[in-house]
């Protein structure tokens, strides 16, 4: 029997085999393979947890080796592994005949404690042909997400005997007591337990039905969520960016099983549980505090863990008041923003993460916040307006392909009923989006934001007049031409979600004004 227990090094891991050699000599437990100081101390763990729970511990002098050895391990997970293992090498338990992988901390009384990252260490037990998994009682919730092998769940050592050999002989544990009084389960396929509660989405249960205001704000944000276009609110403090935001996940279809998967699996790396197996996955919507640290969103650390914008995988990834955050924090966006994952390079190593996100970025249009609210008047000089908006940086800045002017809506609109209701905002964005995935089904299926510049000269065609007009107006703006791919890729979505089979003027135009703001000298349309 070979035990394998799992270290979390990037989004895909290692497995760890675990072996033990007992001869004679002075008892002792040694531990090599580049273990930690937090996987040394396992061995007192281990050995307290065996007593406390009525095994005997080896007389004998223990050499445990976790292979690869030049690979670095940290952390408690290694503590149900091991003790497996010893008790297997003394003849305690049964031998089950077949490789299993084994993930859990003990406590001195031989309880198995929920560790990070269980789900990620199932897939890469999967997908190394592990099919029979031993994971704490109360990481099985996320566990669950994985549905082919068997599942089992444990709580206690006394249960390992039951579950090595209801895996010998294939057979579910089902209410089999154990010397605890607790059972351990096997999981058929499909089929999970919770450990407690999902914890909420921010912005999850909001949506546009209680939004008042302009109409054309909410038109720019339907085309940013059919596409997936990242998107830039400005205006003066009131003007509704946050709560248009806030609101903005709303627009977007559930995720598809692997979609989910991953975006568990990112979130179990950082210790979180993320959504309920049991119901469609709604995309992950994350909002640090301007005052994140560079670690925080981009990811790293000590043991390394994904950032914020991993967290976004697949999601939204929200930046309230943008130019208070700092400049490195922010120019480290623009790299994910291209590829979809970010590499973490260390000493000996390069973890990478998956970072496939939306971003949503909300400024007041100066640093007073008075321009563009009509009842108030801007002090700041135009230099200091350009200096408040180079925070941003104009690499950064051109890459997002919307930027969204917002003013004061006037008290009147407070009580008007909207034009539109949730259901058709939705309706419209899946429309759209089945478009988009139905066209480039042959490349894999993407959004138009994610369209190579070889695949909008194919999909963004326009008409020799109006390819010439483009021209024009991109260099009368000084597009850059990141900006002219942009807007193109802005048209085709209008385009879809008016159901047209070629790019209009009316879209195209639309494309070029919610592109012009942001760059030069031009940050306020009024």
């Amino acid at each position: 029997m070979d035990v394998f227990a799992y270290e979390p090094l990037g989004f895909e891991g290692c497995l760890v085999k675990i072996e033990v050699d007992l001869r004679r000599g002075i008892p002792a437990v040694d531990i090599v393979g580049l273990a930690a100081a937090s996987v040394r101390e396992s061995r007192e763990r281990v050995r307290a947890a065996i007593r406390n729970s009525g095994f005997s511990f080896p007389q004998d002098r223990v050499l445990i080796n976790l292979s690869p050895a030049d690979l670095p391990k940290e952390g408690s997970l290694y503590d149900l592994p091991i003790a497996t293992t010893i008790l297997s090498a003394c003849g305690i338990l049964p031998d089950c005949g077949k490789p299993i992988l084994a993930v859990g901390e003990l406590t001195l009384d031989g309880h198995v404690l929920p560790i990070r990252g269980s789900l990620p260490a199932l897939l890469k037990a999967h997908a190394s042909g592990i099919q029979d998994y031993l994971v704490p009682q109360g990481n099985l919730g996320e566990a669950g997400r994985q549905k082919s092998g068997r599942l089992y769940g444990i709580s206690h050592i006394t249960e390992l005997p039951s579950i090595l050999i209801a895996l010998r002989e294939g057979k579910p544990l089902g209410n089999h007591k154990t010397g605890c009084g607790r059972a351990g389960l096997a999981l058929p396929a499909g089929q999970s337990i919770h450990a407690g509660p999902a914890p909420i989405t921010p912005g999850r249960g909001l949506d546009f039905s209680d939004y008042f205001g302009n109409s054309g704000v909410v038109q720019a944000l339907v085309v940013a969520a059919a596409g997936r276009h990242n998107l830039l609110l400005f205006g003066p403090p009131g003007s509704g960016k946050t709560m248009a935001a806030m609101r903005f996940p709303s627009l977007l279809p559930d995720l598809g099983e692997i979609q989910a998967q991953e975006v568990a699996a990112l979130w179990s790396l950082r210790g979180k549980v993320y959504g309920d197996p049991a119901v469609a996955a709604r995309p992950p919507f994350c909002a640090p505090h301007h005052s994140a640290s560079l670690e925080g969103l981009v990811g790293g650390g000590r043991p390394p863990r994904p950032g914020e914008i991993s967290l976004a995988h697949r999601g939204l990834l929200f930046l309230d008041e943008t130019p208070e955050f700092g400049r490195d924090v922010l120019q480290a966006l623009r790299e994910p923003l291209e590829q979809g994952s970010i590499s973490v390079v260390r000493a000996g190593m390069i973890l990478r993460y998956p970072a496939d996100f939306q971003l949503i970025m909300a400024a007041n249009s100066c640093p007073c916040g008075n321009l563009g609210n009509p009842a108030k008047t801007c002090l700041c000089s135009p230099l200091e307006i350009q200096r408040y908006w180079k925070r941003l940086g104009g690499p950064l800045l051109d890459r997002i392909d919307m930027r969204i002017p917002l003013s004061i809506p006037e008290g009147s609109a407070l009580v008007d009923k909207p034009v539109w209701t949730q259901a058709q905002l939705c309706s419209m964005v899946d429309a759209a989006v089945t478009v988009q995935l139905q066209r480039s089904s042959r490349w894999g299926g993407m959004f138009n934001s994610k369209l190579t510049p070889d695949l909008i000269q194919q999909i963004c065609v326009l008409k020799p007049r109006l390819r010439e007009e483009f021209r024009i107006k991109a260099q009368e703006l000084g597009f850059s031409m990141r900006a002219c791919h942009s807007v193109l890729k802005l048209a085709r979505t209008i385009a879809d979600l008016k159901g047209l089979v070629e790019i209009n003027q009316e879209a195209l135009e639309e494309a070029v004004g919610y592109r012009e703001f942001g760059d030069g000298s031009n940050y306020w349309p009024f």
